[in-house]
């Protein structure tokens, strides 16, 4: 240990590497005090060196990498801008700073809460309908980049686990017929611009695909006869195995006029300003459900295009389709999968329960009989 320029350093090899860190203008007791607890953390392993222990900011710019390099457009997108919000507050402090500090992630939690509920209800929402499933996002993003760090020993362990996150209320937006005609409707009493929105509509109800399979549907995915889609693995988000969707009577029309438009173009639907596919059609499906009277509210009864899925395998099991069977058209592994994307309706559930009555019955005589006497 050595004092320069009032600062007292601990200055020592252990097996093999050197370390040195300085205690600040403490008086030389102290000095040792400090000297002593940084060797016993050295021997204890505990203490990691600036290399193994880099910047918040560093380890989620390496993150977004892994990111986008291993995820999809569009949850690439989410999690830069959950990026955005967690570098705003954890900045440059060094990840062993971060891993353990319970009051720092409270602190981030509550200053969201505080943004996100003065966001919302300006937006229109009562107190009562603002959500905070977006920090649930951030969170998220938060836990994977500090497992990745763990499994490379520039970190011990996960701060995300020192807080509790926010409970989802499981959106049920299933549309009805009548909505899906006003969806229609309103595209053909639009201008041509939407036109492609409304097959993509109806490919979306007819074959439970994602938005992202369908904005990137190349014509090599249609078999020659045009009776199915062969999605590759590489192309959807569980990269697993390709996947089989069958092309049924109402899309099959569609999709042969499709194949023969564009002969240049590789993809089934192309955006005629960029000459390539579509790489989103958010603003264009916004547009389109305020004109159908279908505007709703974010988080609360606003039809997402990921909705559409969810009809989709709704309506498969209302035709008496089983789970097993629907997993396969979804392409879901696990029929646990499939049965959260299932939502019977009020209707649903009133006619099922008719198909309990039996009549006549010894239960429905005896009460006829009872009410008799």
């Amino acid at each position: 240990m050595y004092r320069r320029h009032n600062n007292w350093y601990s200055d020592f090899w252990y097996k093999g590497e050197r370390y040195v860190k300085s205690h600040g203008p403490v008086s030389k007791t102290i000095g040792k005090e400090k000297d002593r607890a940084f060797r016993a953390e050295v021997a204890a392993g505990t203490y990691l060196k600036n290399k193994n222990n880099p910047t918040f900011t560093q380890a989620i710019e390496e993150h977004l990498k892994k990111s986008q390099a291993e995820n999809e457009a569009s949850s690439y997108r989410r999690n830069l801008i959950s990026a955005r919000h967690l570098k705003a507050h954890f900045g440059n402090r060094r990840v062993s700073t971060i891993e353990g500090n319970q009051i720092l992630m409270r602190q981030y939690i509550k200053k969201r809460k505080e943004q996100i509920k003065a966001k919302q209800m300006d937006g229109g929402r009562t107190e009562a309908e603002v959500t905070y499933t977006s920090i649930n996002r951030e969170l998220a993003l938060l836990r994977s980049m500090f497992n990745v760090l763990i499994k490379a020993s520039k970190a011990r362990k996960n701060p995300v686990s020192l807080v509790t996150l926010f409970e989802e209320i499981q959106k049920e937006r299933i549309l009805t017929y009548d909505e899906e005609d006003q969806i229609v409707e309103a595209i053909e009493k639009s201008d041509k611009r939407y036109d492609h929105l409304k097959n993509m509509v109806v490919i979306a109800l007819n074959t439970g695909m994602r938005e992202g399979e369908i904005l990137n549907m190349e014509k090599s995915w249609i078999d020659p006869k045009i009776s199915l889609i062969v999605v590759p693995r590489q192309a959807q988000k569980r990269k697993r195995k390709d996947k089989r969707v069958p092309i049924n009577s109402a899309i099959r029309p569609i999709i042969k006029r499709l194949l023969k438009k564009d002969i240049d173009s590789e993809y089934l639907f192309v955006n005629p300003k960029t000459k390539t596919r579509y790489t989103k059609i958010q603003n264009s499906w916004t547009t389109i459900l305020k004109k159908a009277g279908l505007k709703g509210k974010p988080g609360v009864d606003r039809l997402r295009f990921h909705d559409l899925r969810h009809t989709a395998a709704t309506n498969l099991a209302r035709s008496g389709n089983d789970m097993k069977f629907i997993a396969q058209y979804l392409g879901h592994m696990d029929v646990k999968t499939s049965a959260r994307y299932i939502h019977y309706s009020d209707k649903d559930l009133k006619e099922g329960a008719e198909t309990l009555v039996r009549l006549p019955s010894k239960i429905t005589t005896l009460k006829i009989q009872s009410q008799q006497i």
